[in-house]
């Protein structure tokens, strides 16, 4: 008798459910499905912005800062299909105008692989690459697109140089729509930019002692993780103290040894939770005589086979002869597809659960 009771209240509870499931399942189903994209296509990114690090450098005078924008790689249209480069552009796109709100940069830099198939691509195919990245970015589409607050390196899917032979004509069209000067100097700042890919540097025009001038250099692909004839030759010449560098779409940081060409130290700057995001900061004083550090900035892409993405931020003080750097990290959008998927199946069963109970006589039980 006891059990009978309750499985008559069970009966009807599950009753009522599919009643009140009938009666408001278009309702429901509409409220799911836009909670699920104003968080994926909207909130997220508002979330994890919230939880960026502040940014501080004492007196602005002398203070510069920089956005790092390592391998966005935005998809080409030989390896993928329209709707994996619209969502790729969208995500770029959203990361990227947050970013650039929070940092208000004096500089960015984009350190290479722009295109991911941009080395491969004829004339007509770049221009419409060239397009989609301006409007991503916020640039205006005048060539070249370098001014004196951005500038560009090359990457090897830009020009070649990984796989590929790299050719003058690759070269030279990157350098006619980007346009980026090889050595910008900023006060008591240079930026140097070496391509490694093609063994070039800039002549060192001006060689001033480390105390003086902070020389900081760039790179898109790293140059003390393996070190080279070129990486003694770029070193030698600038004596630079800090390197920033891409290609790998991870994030380090190498401390070197001139002399003996060895890596002292190895820092894997990374963050293992949501809740790391707002204390990832490192900060760098001077460093001793033939000692360079050298720190690899990840990709902002989430289709380059990370789940540990953001964009760089370096401060230089020169009053304090310090650099500090940190990572805007962004949200995995391949959880945010998942969600999609997992919500769509969800939508799918409760329609179909309510054709098949809809048109049933539905029975209300009143337990006493």
């Amino acid at each position: 008798m006891f059990n009978l009771f309750y499985l008559t209240r069970l009966k009807t509870f599950v009753e009522l459910t599919i009643h009140k499931l009938n009666e408001y399942i278009c309702y429901f189903l509409v409220f799911l499905i836009t909670t699920v994209i104003i968080y994926n296509e909207w909130f997220v990114y508002s979330l994890y912005a919230s939880k960026w690090p502040s940014l501080y450098c004492g007196n602005e005078k002398f203070c510069k800062t920089i956005l790092l924008v390592a391998d966005p790689q935005i998809l080409g249209e030989e390896r993928e299909n329209l709707l994996a480069r619209w969502d790729s552009d969208r995500y770029l796109f959203n990361t990227y105008g947050r970013a650039l709100q929070h940092v208000n940069p004096d500089n960015v830099i984009f350190m290479g692989d722009l295109m991911d198939e941009g080395s491969l691509a004829d004339q007509i195919t770049f221009e419409r690459y060239l397009y989609r990245f301006c409007r991503i970015f916020f640039l205006k589409n005048t060539i070249p697109l370098a001014s004196k607050n951005v500038f560009f390196l090359p990457g090897d899917n830009d020009i070649g140089g990984d796989e590929e032979i790299v050719i003058r004509e690759k070269i030279d069209r990157f350098h006619l729509y980007f346009g980026s000067s090889e050595v910008i100097k900023n006060e008591q700042i240079e930026y140097v930019m070496v391509n490694q890919l093609i063994d070039s540097m800039p002549l060192n025009i001006n060689p001033t002692n480390r105390t003086n001038t902070m020389k900081i250099m760039f790179s898109h692909i790293p140059l003390t993780s393996k070190w080279t004839k070129f990486t003694d030759k770029v070193l030698n010449e600038f004596k630079s103290e800090f390197i920033f560098s891409a290609h790998d779409h991870s994030s380090y940081n190498f401390i070197s040894n001139f002399n003996n060409r060895k890596q002292t130290y190895v820092q894997r700057l990374r963050r293992n939770s949501f809740s790391q995001i707002s204390s990832a900061q490192w900060r760098f004083g001077q460093q001793p005589p033939n000692i360079v550090s050298e720190i690899i900035v990840p990709t902002c892409s989430y289709r380059m086979g990370s789940n540990k993405i953001g964009y760089g931020v370096l401060i230089i003080d020169t009053f304090r002869h310090s650099v500090t750097y940190t990572i805007l990290w962004l949200p995995s959008r391949f959880f945010g597809l998942y969600v999609y998927f997992y919500v769509l199946i969800l939508c799918v069963i409760l329609y179909l659960l309510h054709l098949v109970t809809r048109s049933s006589n539905t029975i209300m039980y009143r337990v006493m």
